[in-house]
C-alpha cells in the first residue's frame, strides 16, 4: 500500500531534517550532468537545446538592468558564467557547498574574472547591503529554499530603486497527472564526503522517496542512506528486468534494508506556482510583477519554424538575430496558468 511505505518512513525511523543541498545537490559532480554549452560544451549551432540556452541568455540579459547581478543558485554556474561577458559584476549565491566549487572550477576554466560565487547557508539573510544589486536572477531556484516568501523579501531588500527581478520556478503543476510519490537512488560516493552529515560519509547510496501534494504546492522528500552500492541496492530493490518506482516498494523491503541503513534525512520544500508567487512579489513590494513568455521557450520552437536552410549558421550571428527579438518578447504578458517567468521591478 503507498500510505504503508509512507508512514513505515516517517513512524519507524529517526528522521533528520536537512537542506536541499545536503539531500541532493552536494552529491552531484554536476547538476547539469556537463550538458551546458559554452560551460561544458563548445556551442552548436545545429543544437536545439544550445538554442534554447541562448534565448535563455537573452531572456535573463534583456529582462534585467544588467550591472551588478546577483544569481540566487547557479548550480554548476548558470546563468552566471554565460552572463558575466554582458554585466559589469556577478556574484553567485549558494546552498550547497558542493555547487559553489564547481562554479569556482568552472569560472577559473572559462577565465571569468567578474563573477564570484559564495556559500549562504539555506534560509539565512543574503549577506549583501539594502539596495547592494542592480538585477536578480534566480533559475529554478527559489523553490529549493526553506522559506521562499522570505527569499523574495531578501530580494527586495538587496535590489535598489528600480532594480530588476528575473526567475523561472518549478510549480508542481507541469507534474500534474503523474504519480504523486515516486523513488530513485542517489549515488553518495560521487559527491564525496560530506561535512555535518551524520554517517552519510560511509554511505554509498541513498534512497530516496518523495511524495508531491501538488494542491498545496509542497513536495517532502526522504532520503535513506545505506552502506550499499548502487547496483547492491538495485539488486534489492528492482524488480528482474523492471526500474526503481515507488508502486515497487513495499514495507518488506524496507524492513529488509534496516541492517544497511546508516542515517535518514527528510526535507519538505514549497514549490510555489506562478500566482503565488505573483501574488507574494506583490505582496513584498514589487511593482510592477509581470508574467511573461521565456525566451528559451521562443528559441526552441524559433529553430524548427526557421528549418536549416534560414537558421544562422555561427554564434556570433545567432546572437545578432536572437537579442532583439527575444528583448521584445519577453515584454509579452503570458497567461499566469502556464506558471510562466516573472520580473518584477523594485
Amino acid at each position: 500500500m503507498v500510505e504503508g511505505v509512507l508512514d513505515w518512513v516517517r513512524e519507524t525511523l529517526t528522521l533528520r531534517p536537512c537542506s536541499s543541498g545536503e539531500l541532493l545537490y552536494d552529491h552531484m559532480a554536476s547538476q547539469s550532468d556537463q550538458c551546458l554549452p559554452i560551460i561544458y560544451q563548445p556551442f552548436d549551432v545545429e543544437n536545439r537545446g544550445h538554442w534554447a540556452d541562448r534565448g535563455s541568455l537573452f531572456d535573463y540579459l534583456r529582462s534585467t538592468e544588467g550591472g551588478r547581478v546577483l544569481d540566487f543558485g547557479p548550480g554548476d554556474g548558470w546563468p552566471s558564467l554565460i552572463l558575466a561577458p554582458y554585466v559589469r559584476e556577478v556574484i553567485g549565491v549558494e546552498g550547497s557547498r558542493r555547487r559553489v566549487a564547481v562554479c569556482q572550477e568552472n569560472a577559473a576554466r572559462l577565465g571569468i574574472d567578474n563573477g564570484r560565487f559564495e556559500y549562504v547557508e539555506p534560509g539565512a539573510p543574503l549577506p549583501f547591503a539594502e539596495g547592494e544589486f542592480d538585477s536578480i536572477t534566480a533559475a529554478s531556484s527559489v523553490e529549493q529554499t526553506p522559506d521562499p516568501f522570505a527569499t523574495l523579501a531578501e530580494f527586495y531588500r538587496v535590489l535598489r530603486p528600480g532594480g530588476r527581478l528575473r526567475m523561472s520556478y518549478e510549480a508542481l503543476s507541469r507534474y500534474a497527472g503523474e504519480p504523486k510519490q515516486g523513488a530513485w537512488l542517489l549515488d553518495l560516493a560521487e559527491g564525496g564526503e560530506q561535512p555535518g552529515t551524520a554517517g552519510s560519509s560511509l554511505a554509498g547510496c541513498r534512497l530516496m522517496i518523495s511524495d508531491n501534494d501538488i494542491e498545496g504546492e509542497r513536495v517532502v522528500h526522504y532520503g535513506l542512506d545505506l552502506d550499499l552500492t548502487l547496483a547492491q541496492a538495485e539488486a534489492l530493490l528492482v524488480p528482474e528486468g523492471g526500474e526503481l518506482s515507488f508502486e515497487a516498494l513495499d514495507v518488506d523491503a524496507l524492513e529488509g534494508l534496516r541492517p544497511h541503513m546508516l542515517d535518514a534525512v527528510t526535507c519538505t520544500l514549497t514549490h510555489p506556482s506562478g500566482r503565488t508567487l505573483v501574488r507574494w512579489l506583490e505582496e513584498i513590494g514589487f511593482d510592477p510583477v509581470l508574467p511573461s513568455y521565456s525566451g528559451a521557450w521562443y528559441a526552441w520552437r524559433l529553430y524548427d519554424v526557421l528549418g536549416p536552410e534560414r537558421r544562422p549558421r555561427d554564434l556570433q550571428a545567432l546572437d545578432a538575430y536572437l537579442s532583439p527579438i527575444i528583448e521584445a518578447f519577453v515584454r509579452f504578458a503570458a497567461p499566469i496558468e502556464m506558471d510562466p517567468m516573472i520580473t518584477a521591478v523594485k
